[in-house]
């Protein structure tokens, strides 16, 4: 199986609604989120969501991650996730890095993520730094919370498509 380029949906875009009914449809997968990174389907489905996702050449998701600036502001990462089939294939990182190139640094916010260990030495090598705040997932995962200051000014204009007033 080949894979596309990662590719950065905005929620409201019809490939986006399309990739999530996709992954909601298929219960192993959904089960796999649970169980290997303690997130479902619809934390993806909220409105100003951006969602990173590398596409297999079939058009199945093989690992995405998102980000959503919150009401305070700051910009929160979330979702990071690499479906097991594409587990040691570089597929999360493809991911990770058109998030952070289309939504971390095109926003230049603050930002905060939680995360477990494995894809925390990527965040790191961007700037990322762990806060010391740490804890158990409710399936007993070691979390740990990573912010990244401001990367500039604020962006003033929107990335084109983004649906937020």
């Amino acid at each position: 199986m080949t894979y596309l380029e990662a590719t950065t949906l905005i929620h409201g875009e019809q490939l986006y609604t399309d990739l999530l009914d996709r992954i909601r449809g298929d219960q192993d997968l959904v089960a796999a989120m649970w169980t290997d990174a303690e997130s479902k389907p619809d934390e993806l489905d909220v409105p100003g969501t951006h969602w990173s996702v590398v596409l297999a050449d079939d058009g199945t998701p093989t690992a995405w991650c998102a980000g959503r600036i919150e009401d305070d502001g700051t910009l929160k990462c979330h979702s990071n996730f690499e479906v097991p089939a594409s587990r040691g294939q570089g597929m999360y990182a493809l991911a990770y890095h058109a998030r952070h190139r289309d939504v971390v640094l095109a926003y230049r916010r603050p930002a905060v993520t939680y995360l477990f260990e494995q894809p925390i030495a990527l965040h790191e090598a961007d700037g990322w730094q762990r806060t010391g705040v740490t804890g158990a997932g409710a399936l007993g995962h070691r979390w740990w919370q990573l912010t990244r200051p401001a990367t500039g000014n604020t962006r003033t204009r929107r990335p084109q498509g983004d649906p937020r007033p």
